[in-house]
């Protein structure tokens, strides 16, 4: 698989589950998604998809905003670049504050978090899927809109 970005090769099933249509649009607008796919349904002006040979990663995502649907099989060398991005992002993950990618997240300074009311029902190929664990939603200088906070438990959680 020459040319084919080395994240691809590690993927294991769930990563190719797509955020939620109905979530992507209470999440909003953003510049860039780098975890994309055909499927997705987030509304983003630049997206990266391992499918066409792009590593999101890699990618320069300038001071623009960005949301990441990591890939839960390795979701640390994603939050290691979001806890230094200097633009507003916003990332959908597993909840599990036991995990050396979760205190990377929570250790960025002005990064606010809150888990879902509810466990998410994810699009996998082919198939809805709810998830067998917790979800949360982790950003930075980033606001939800009205409708995600009716997803969210409050309060919003973060830094002092």
């Amino acid at each position: 698989m020459a040319g084919v970005p080395r994240l691809f090769h590690a993927m294991s099933d769930s990563d190719s589950w797509c955020t939620p249509a109905d979530l992507a649009a209470d999440l909003g607008w953003f510049a860039v998604d780098p975890c994309s796919n055909a499927r997705s349904h987030i509304q983003a002006g630049v997206t990266y998809q391992l499918e066409r040979n792009e590593d999101g990663l890699a990618a320069d995502w300038g001071t623009n905003s960005v949301f990441v649907n990591p890939p839960y099989s390795a979701p640390l060398a994603w939050a290691r670049k979001l806890s230094t991005h200097p633009g507003p992002w916003v990332a959908l993950v597993k909840l599990d504050t036991t995990t050396k990618w979760w205190r990377t997240l929570m250790e960025t300074p002005g990064a606010l978090w809150s888990p879902f009311r509810g466990r998410l029902k994810f699009e996998a190929p082919g198939k809805h899927l709810t998830a067998n664990f917790a979800s949360a939603l982790v950003w930075k200088d980033w606001t939800p809109s009205a409708a995600m906070r009716t997803r969210l438990w409050a309060p919003i959680v973060g830094q002092p």
